[in-house]
């Protein structure tokens, strides 16, 4: 019995890790249409923070009229996707919060996005600061573009 399942795990443990190579792999071929977004919301709060190839914006306006764009390194851009890989898109909007503080405007709403060409993927709504655990590296990651840009 033991040697069955030391075989079978030989099999299928290489198979999952080129799973995960090869959707990294696929993103790069994909990243010129790729953007990812991280938006919070509250009464007086308003974040949008969007990442895309070559550049990432920041805006803190409601109207959304006042855009600051940087620009996005490839180490930034690939560790970005390196992390979105890791995720199962498809099961974004399924996602469950771990606390709920945005329904008694302890937190503000947050959305992760995910565009991919033409396809748009939102996850559902979680505490500002505290997301699934599923997708916490790339809002960190996401987060994390906002030191980035009081450097340059």
């Amino acid at each position: 019995m033991k040697l069955l399942f030391t075989i079978f795990s030989l099999i299928l443990i290489p198979k999952d890790c080129n799973n995960l190579s090869s959707s990294f792999k696929e993103l790069q071929k994909r990243q010129d249409t790729i953007t990812i977004t991280y938006l919070a919301v509250s009464r007086g709060f308003f974040e949008e923070i969007s990442v895309s190839n070559n550049s990432f914006s920041i805006c803190n306006d409601l109207n959304r009229k006042e855009y600051k764009t940087y620009e996005c390194s490839k180490k930034d851009w690939n560790e970005s996707l390196e992390l979105l890989s890791k995720i199962n898109i498809q099961e974004l909007p399924k996602l469950v919060a771990p606390t709920s503080m945005r329904q008694y405007d302890g937190a503000a709403h947050a959305t992760l996005i995910i565009k991919d060409g033409d396809n748009k993927i939102k996850s559902n709504t979680f505490d500002h600061g505290h997301p699934p655990e599923e997708i916490k590296a790339l809002v960190e990651k996401l987060l994390s573009f906002k030191k980035i840009a009081t450097k340059q």
